[in-house]
Order: structure tokens, then C-alpha cells, then sequence
């Protein structure tokens, strides 16, 4: 799948602070979900300019043909809110350091510049609706639209405690059986790590945290509430 993937990666690289070998993981993730009839949504929290979501749209079209399940994007626009003592000292020198190059305007991405580039893709609202605001206004809104369908493909790009506590705490009991959940930040940020980890254990489950890439590394896990003796590692 790789080799149908790959070719896409060009198409939205100026939208995308995500690494090649994390993009085609999300985009694979995704359609392998899709195609095994795992049901639900596929949903991303903190897109920046859209590269990841978009791609995964593009990627659905390479796979199946057309977008089979919408990716619906969650992102302020307006950048990362102030960073607190659980997201540890380097996240306060981060914010403290707006000259910075690696800074980019605290992840900050005109809504108008994110549009025109779905535009540019001939991708469609309905294919990639897009939910701006701070996740306290987004999530809980989505979180009552999908209740039926569920979620099939979460992507947790949140950087901080405070918003991936809270889209774990409001969209992860929504993930299917099977499905997956991507914590894009864990390895880079401690308060993801302390998120996910607090998260996991308020809610006492079992989900083997799995780690991935060889120089950008992130977390993920499937979401499997119990293992058999027979279930594969």
C-alpha cells in the first residue's frame, strides 16, 4: 500500500510539520481500518495546515476510489494555548521563544491558507469538514454527532495536557473495537505522555501503548479492551 501511498506525499508536504514515514503510517492505518469494515469516523485533533487530513482523503481516493469515510479536522488555528507545569520545562522554553525558527508562529495556521489548500486538492467540504475553535467549543459538538457511528481513526496531535486529556476523555470512548488511536506528541512533549498515561489509568484499560519510527518516533494503540491467550501481540 505504500507504493499507492507515497506518490501523495509531495501533494501536501508544504501543509505538513508530520515526517514522510509518520504520514504514510497515518494514511496506511487508516485505509487498512477501513478496509477490515472497522466502523466509525476518522478523526484528527490539531492539524496545523491540513497536510495529514488532506492526505488521508487523497489516500482514500488512491485506495477505494473516492473519500469513503470524511476526515473531520479539529484545530484552533490560532495556535497552542499557554503550555502548564504538567507539559514540562522544554514546552515553557518552547513558548518562551518566539524568534525561535522552530517556534512557527506557535503552530498557528491562517484558516483562509487551510481552505484554499483543500480547494487547491478538489477536495470537498463534506469530504474534509473542517471545525475550527478550541476543542472545548469543537469537541463536544462532534462528539454528539458521532455517537452513532462512532470513530474508526483518531489522531491525537494536541502537544499539551490539558487538550489531550480532553480529547481522550471525550472522543476515545467513542473509538470503535479494533479501531486506532495515534498520540502524535507522546515521545515529544511530557505532558502527552502524562495525558495518555493518567488517561489510561483513571479509566483502568489495558491498551499497550506501541511505539513507531525511526527518527520522528510517536505512540499508538489499538483499542482492544481485553487479551486472549490466543490474540496476537
Amino acid at each position: 500500500m505504500d507504493e499507492i501511498l507515497r506518490p501523495l506525499i509531495e501533494k501536501v508536504r508544504h501543509a505538513s510539520m508530520v515526517d514522510e514515514e509518520a504520514l504514510l503510517f497515518s494514511w496506511r492505518s487508516a485505509c487498512e481500518l477501513i478496509n477490515d469494515g472497522v466502523p466509525g469516523a476518522l478523526v484528527e485533533c490539531g492539524t496545523w495546515k491540513g497536510g495529514c487530513s488532506f492526505g488521508l482523503a487523497l489516500a482514500q481516493r488512491a485506495v477505494f476510489g473516492r473519500v469513503v469515510r470524511p476526515v473531520y479536522m479539529l484545530d484552533s488555528f490560532e495556535g497552542l494555548p499557554p503550555a502548564d507545569g504538567r507539559d514540562g520545562p522544554a514546552a515553557i522554553e518552547y513558548q518562551s521563544r518566539p524568534d525561535d525558527p522552530g517556534y512557527l508562529d506557535n503552530c498557528r495556521a491562517p484558516l483562509p491558507q487551510v481552505l484554499a489548500t483543500r480547494d487547491s486538492l478538489s477536495l470537498s467540504e463534506s469530504e474534509c469538514p473542517i471545525r475550527p475553535g478550541w476543542f472545548s467549543e469543537t469537541v463536544p459538538p462532534l462528539r454528539s454527532e458521532l455517537l452513532a457511528q462512532g470513530i474508526a481513526w483518531l489522531r491525537v496531535d494536541c502537544d499539551w495536557y490539558a487538550p489531550v486529556r480532553f480529547v481522550l476523555d471525550e472522543l476515545e470512548p467513542l473509538v470503535a473495537e479494533g479501531g486506532v488511536v495515534i498520540l502524535d506528541d507522546y515521545y515529544a512533549w511530557d505532558g502527552c505522555a502524562r495525558a495518555a498515561h493518567d488517561y489510561l489509568s483513571h479509566n483502568d484499560i489495558p491498551y499497550r501503548l506501541r511505539q513507531e519510527g525511526s527518527g520522528f518516533i510517536w505512540a499508538w494503540f489499538r483499542k482492544q479492551q481485553s487479551r486472549g491467550l490466543s490474540d496476537p501481540l
